[in-house]
């Protein structure tokens, strides 16, 4: 969902002034912004113009975990899964945020050292290896 969306959202939220106004928002809205992991990987992946193959060579993240993935399957990656297709499909910092918040992961957190490398990798656009070499030059765990 892009942003105008969102603000024209907030904007008819912030306007309501009692249960039934809300009800009536809700209803108008129920299931027309569907936001799940298999919606936004599929989406990120079409918008590239790449396949399930190359998203796994890619990702380096196994070929059944990405599947799941697109297929629904699985729904709930982990952080680091996450931030490995994001540098696969070279998706902005904010992308990468919005995806981990659609599966209820934390965000990248400045102030935490792991999480600034890797702001720093998706930045630069970087593959996962160079992420990883980035990583483990600083002492940090690589992507797993």
């Amino acid at each position: 969902m892009d942003k105008s969306t969102t603000d024209n959202l907030m904007d008819a939220l912030m306007s309501t002034d009692n249960e039934s106004q809300l009800e009536s928002f809700l209803k108008r809205n129920d299931g027309k912004y569907p936001m799940d992991f298999k919606t936004f990987l599929n989406a990120k992946m079409e918008e590239r113009g790449v396949d399930k193959p190359w998203l796994i060579r890619e990702s380096r993240v196994e070929k059944s975990y990405i599947y799941k993935l697109c297929d629904g399957k699985k729904c709930k990656p982990g952080k680091d899964k996450i931030v490995m297709i994001a540098l696969a499909l070279h998706m902005s910092v904010k992308e990468t945020q919005k995806a981990l918040e659609v599966v209820g992961e934390s965000a990248l957190y400045p102030k935490n050292k792991r999480d600034s490398i890797l702001i720093f990798a998706i930045k630069k656009k970087h593959s996962v290896s160079a992420a990883n070499s980035l990583l483990e030059h600083y002492g940090e765990a690589p992507l797993e």
